[in-house]
């Protein structure tokens, strides 16, 4: 726990001193010589920052409630006797890793997984920001960082969204789809991005649109038999599965989104209206919400609100730097920092848990 906890303190510190904002528009000498000190300072910083996180992921052994799961599965993906339904951009990153490096030498595909993993989501958070170190802070503390030891391959996926929402933000479509076709070679399930993404994006709310918000309840709370057919389309081998298969209500996810809603709304015309970006995060938050509420039958259903609660850390700081006043800004400021760091206190307090597996830490250095 201490381990963990201190890395995020390092981290977060090492935030600190980078400006995602340091260019201006001022052509003179003075003005020039301090963006190129901040430009070579975010790079020391955000190398830095990286090399700490994929140390950490890459060093690792048996850390991860499916990493011997996945070492199995790679040996069979080199020895072709069973079936693994890994999808293909995985499989072929596998077999060369193991062909180049040496058969069962799972060590190097973790190492590789957790250098593309931390890249782009450093790379992410840095080009989508309005404040850096508090989406870093945020990404660090709702746990996406650590649960990367799990899921090697969900995880990966989630960082290359990460990157692409800024192609998204951009309006430039053509790149979004790009990216999240080719993470898609290593998760399916992000494909799903590609229509939720682009629905968030260009919906803006208005008496026009509202009714949407009570049809899209009533749909996925009457239309459970429809869309579990319709899952099983796609993840035959989930149905019937003791662990997978399971209807569960994640009554903490809800009341996060719930929170992030009502925080939102507060400052809407200030923060989020008129604001693409603001807009885009917000829709997607609420879209978590409704699926968190209504939709808890569906397959993995925190996985797939991911890719949406994932806008969080981008959404929270655009709304507080919005507060003009300054005495709500550092309450809401305190307020968050708060709820977040006993947020991160309890989900690694639980992560020694069989079915999460990142405590205790162990490394194969000593080993």
């Amino acid at each position: 726990m201490i381990l963990y906890l201190s890395i995020t303190a390092l981290t977060v510190f090492m935030a600190y001193f980078v400006n995602s904002a340091y260019a201006g528009k001022s052509n003179n000498r003075r003005q020039a010589r301090a963006r190129n000190r901040q430009s070579m300072l975010n790079g020391v910083l955000l190398t830095g920052i990286f090399m700490v996180l994929f140390a950490l992921s890459a060093l690792r052994i048996g850390i991860g409630n499916d990493y011997w799961v996945y070492r199995d599965h790679f040996l069979h993906i080199m020895s072709g006797d069973t079936a693994v339904s890994y999808e293909i951009g995985f499989q072929a990153l596998v077999k060369v890793l193991q062909s180049l490096f040496g058969y069962d030498n799972y060590r190097i595909v973790f190492a590789v997984m957790a250098f593309l993993t931390s890249l782009f989501f450093i790379k992410g958070l840095f080009d989508n920001t309005d404040w850096f170190v508090m989406s870093f802070f945020l990404f660090m503390a709702n746990g996406f960082y650590f649960m990367s030891f799990s899921n090697v391959r969900y995880y990966f996926v989630m960082a290359v969204c990460t990157y692409a929402m800024k192609f998204l933000f951009a309006e430039d479509y053509v790149k979004f789809v790009f990216w999240i076709v080719l993470a898609a070679f290593f998760h399916k399930s992000v494909l799903l991005v590609i229509p939720v993404y682009l629905i968030a994006h260009s919906l803006k709310w208005n008496k026009k649109t509202l009714w949407l918000i009570p049809a899209a309840c009533a749909a996925l709370a009457l239309g459970k038999p429809v869309f579990r057919r319709l899952m099983f389309v796609f993840y035959p081998y989930y149905e019937g599965d003791l662990i997978l298969d399971v209807e569960t209500i994640s009554y903490a996810n809800i009341a996060k989104c719930l929170a992030v809603l009502l925080f939102s709304l507060f400052y809407y015309k200030k923060a989020v209206k008129g604001n693409s970006k603001a807009e885009t995060l917000f829709n997607l938050n609420l879209f978590a919400l409704i699926i968190y509420s209504f939709g808890y039958y569906i397959l993995e259903t925190s996985r797939i609100c991911y890719y949406m609660v994932l806008g969080h850390v981008f959404l929270i700081p655009i709304v507080l730097k919005a507060i003009e006043n300054k005495r709500q800004k550092v309450f809401c400021l305190l307020s968050v920092i708060l709820a977040y760091v006993m947020y991160l206190v309890i989900f690694i307090i639980k992560s020694r848990a069989p079915t999460v597996l990142l405590l205790p830490y162990m490394t194969w250095l000593f080993t």
